[in-house]
């Protein structure tokens, strides 16, 4: 049985190779944590944070996608700047990409609450495909493994209004070249464009509405939009639905404990993405926490610099 689970996800992952490498991993609960897609996004908060994640989807599949995420900022608030990471390891079947990159932030007032912010960042990636782990008694397959490492930098830009908007524009991920100096060869990662936006409003003294949404762009494949919604009760529950113009759709809840942050996402397909007996949903757990002056503000928006 394991065998025949394992040649279902073999096939599933080669009809779908090129896109993994070639499609930029959005993660669902980015409401609350853009950093990882936008460094300069960091900024819009005066306090030092580390930020958890842990996605599986196709639950009790062999080689089913499965994620880990970290990133944490430093907050310099005398200088109005951060500093932080961004890590990331990402599996399905016999193919993995992991990368790691840091990045510096600065932001200054444009003029009352408006600012804008810039961030640079650098790092590299490492992909893999190991078809010989699956079909190894296979000498075509077991010849045919791929391995890729690559340089890579970024840059990105935001202007936000404390407290309430901001549009950025983030390219976070622009490949240099491979690792033996083999700059410019054809490979497996390709650049990747983000524009994000952000609205919060105070509805009264105990709700607060927040709307976030992100359009991702690659030479080749089809442009991707997120729209994601949330309601805060009181700064510590908070509840919301996230859209995908993939045919995906996630419910949201955020709990807030002290400067402590639990967030869960329930994702699910739709239409001609599902796939016939398999477990389609995909669930995202984060952990945040806080540290330094004002961690424990419920608020998560900037005050201002």
């Amino acid at each position: 049985m394991n065998k025949i689970i394992g040649l279902v996800v073999f096939m599933l992952v080669v009809s779908g190779m090129q896109s993994f490498a070639q499609q930029q991993f959005t993660y669902t609960q980015y409401i609350d944590n853009l950093t990882p897609i936008n460094p300069a996004w960091s900024t819009t908060r005066q306090v030092s944070e580390l930020n958890l994640l842990a996605r599986q989807q196709w639950v009790n599949v062999d080689g089913a996608p499965r994620t880990f995420m970290a990133s944490g900022s430093f907050a310099m608030n005398d200088i109005g700047s951060a500093a932080g990471f961004t890590s990331m390891t990402d599996r399905v079947g016999p193919e993995s990409l992991t990368e790691f990159n840091a990045f510096f932030a600065k932001s200054v007032r444009l003029k009352d609450d408006l600012y804008l912010s810039t961030a640079l960042n650098g790092g590299f990636r490492n992909y893999n495909i190991l078809y010989s782990t699956l079909l190894s008694d296979d000498p075509l397959i077991a010849n045919a493994d791929v391995r890729d490492n690559r340089f890579n930098m970024g840059a990105s830009v935001m202007a936000y209004i404390a407290n309430k908007f901001y549009a950025g524009i983030s390219i976070p991920r622009i490949n240099l070249g491979n690792a033996n100096g083999q700059i410019g060869a054809v490979g497996y990662f390709r650049n990747f464009y983000f524009v994000n936006l952000g609205y919060s409003a105070n509805l009264n003294s105990d709700f607060r509405l927040e709307a976030a949404s992100v359009l991702a762009y690659t030479a080749n494949v089809p442009l991707q939009l997120d729209v994601s919604s949330k309601m805060w009760i009181r700064e510590i529950l908070g509840l919301g639905l996230n859209l995908r113009s993939n045919n995906e759709s996630a419910l949201l809840t955020s709990y807030r404990v002290g400067n402590f942050n639990l967030g869960y996402s329930y994702s699910f397909v739709f239409g001609n993405r599902r796939v016939a007996g398999f477990q389609n949903a995909t669930h995202e757990l984060t952990v945040g926490i806080r540290f330094g002056e004002g961690a424990v503000d419920p608020r998560t928006w900037s005050r201002g610099r």
